[in-house]
């Protein structure tokens, strides 16, 4: 099977706007390279609204590093076979690297662990310890608590219902190892002679880990940093007065500071990108857009519940609705935490009210 081959030019994006090299996704059961010895993968996921994850081939000496997985479903493993015998060249995948513990990036972990001869994937603690509580239907895939935890906060019973319906349960698309190699923040992974910098971020999952190569001026991103699409910030009900919107933003300052403006940014949707610092400014933009939303239309006590249709479409399925509950518990969070709003909360429910009129300014607090 060919590969098409498309090398990056030197990126002339406007100030204000992204620039995307490669017009097109590559094919199914093909890789496109995107730099010299980088392979990008396209796969389905179940998901409304998503479609797909990327994955990637790195040449390793004399194999490969794959990072990510896709999710665990046999269409997604002939795609990945089907990639794996145009692009591999007779070499090994000798090292999995994981992102994050969601089902689309770790789903296949142990079809490729077992596939390649017992590799162990290499991820952070913080992923490694949440995939493995949510596959065996704890934490973030406890639905039943998470019914309760939505109840409390203003879902009624027939939403509640839907979701508990329609949800899409971790273990559907996940398949886990017995074991795992740790990596850890501001580590450095060799690949091929290059040196790759682990940075974690916060905000959409506990330790996500992103790959910086400054020499190449190259990130492998994950779902920290997504175009044209905003990366899931979720609050769960295992920690319910976390701040994942400050987290994230914390994490979106942290990139802004260290990655070089003219890094090729490799992400886990959609498609690879320049002007990474555009991106993280326009994050910063859209979720002060959001808090103000919610301050403007809270004028006095308020449950997360009533929110879902102020800063979503209407017509979520169940699965949907889920993120859309702990997104909106996420600001509401942060505008406890930087001062705009009160929780208020009994046996019974929690609630939110406003307590200044002052508006959020864009910022990575």
């Amino acid at each position: 099977m060919d590969m098409p081959v498309t090398k990056t030019a030197s990126p002339t994006p406007r100030a204000d706007e992204l620039h995307f090299p490669f017009p097109d996704f590559p094919a199914a059961g093909t890789a496109t390279e995107v730099a010299d010895g980088i392979f990008w993968i396209s796969t389905p996921v179940p998901f409304v609204g998503l479609k797909q994850v990327n994955l990637w081939l790195l040449r390793d000496g004399d194999g490969w590093t794959m990072i990510d997985c896709g999710y665990g479903r046999d269409d997604v493993r002939a795609l990945i076979e089907q990639v794996w015998q145009s692009v591999l060249q007779g070499r090994p995948v000798t090292r999995l690297i994981v992102t994050h513990n969601h089902p689309d990036h770790i789903g296949n972990a142990r079809w490729i662990s077992d596939l390649w001869g017992k590799l162990r994937p290499v991820m952070s603690l913080g992923e490694w310890l949440m995939s493995n509580l949510a596959v065996r239907d704890l934490d973030s895939d406890n639905m039943q608590q998470r019914g309760v935890f939505y109840r409390r906060h203003g879902l009624d019973d027939a939403t509640v219902a839907k979701f508990l319906a329609e949800v899409l349960p971790y273990k559907d698309g996940v398949q886990l190892p017995s074991s795992f190699r740790r990596m850890t923040d501001s580590d450095v992974i060799a690949i091929n002679g290059d040196h790759w910098r682990v940075m974690t971020g916060g905000g959409h999952s506990l330790e996500h880990v992103s790959l910086y190569c400054a020499e190449r001026k190259i990130l492998i991103a994950g779902d920290q940093i997504l175009p044209g699409i905003t990366t899931n910030v979720s609050t769960w009900p295992s920690e319910p007065e976390f701040d994942a919107v400050g987290a994230f933003l914390r994490s979106c300052k942290r990139f802004l500071d260290t990655l070089d403006p003219d890094t090729l940014i490799l992400p886990s949707h959609r498609k690879p990108f320049f002007n990474v610092h555009h991106r993280m400014r326009e994050l910063a933009r859209h979720h002060a857009a959001r808090l103000n939303l919610i301050l403007d239309n809270s004028p006095g006590t308020i449950a997360a519940a009533a929110l879902i249709d102020v800063l979503f479409k209407p017509g979520l399925d169940g699965h949907q609705l889920g993120f859309a509950m702990g997104e909106v518990i996420a600001h509401l969070n942060h505008l406890v935490a930087i001062g705009h709003m009160q929780m208020i909360e009994d046996k019974a429910s929690v609630r939110y009210r406003r307590i200044n009129d002052w508006p959020v300014n864009p910022s990575f607090q």
